[in-house]
């Protein structure tokens, strides 16, 4: 699985979060730095598959897990937090096993 897809998840927890329900009410760095983590999830879409395949699963992967972050944290907002820590650690772990191989 290509590294960024798992910034995906925490780039749209930071631009979104739990308790705002309206757009202009977030804070405007936490959607800078969101921009920014999506921004280095697309830098990084590439690794292991190469960029055409990278592109195809970065972006099928976007759909699916922003359909799935409204949906929870409209319905289970307790559970973005667990998803967000889950994304991270999956990051974590796959960066350390590209780095090592």
């Amino acid at each position: 699985m290509p590294l960024g897809i798992f910034l995906l998840w925490p780039a749209l927890h930071l631009m979104y979060g739990l308790t705002e329900h309206r757009s202009y009410r977030i804070d405007i760095k936490r959607r800078y730095s969101g921009r920014l983590l999506l921004l280095i999830s697309a830098l990084l879409m590439s690794q292991p598959f190469g960029l055409e395949k990278g592109i195809f699963y970065w972006l099928f992967a976007l759909m699916a897990i922003a359909l799935c972050f409204v949906q929870l944290r409209i319905w289970q907002p307790k559970i973005v937090n667990i998803m967000t820590a889950i994304s991270l650690i999956g990051f974590i772990t796959m960066g350390f096993s590209n780095v090592l191989n």
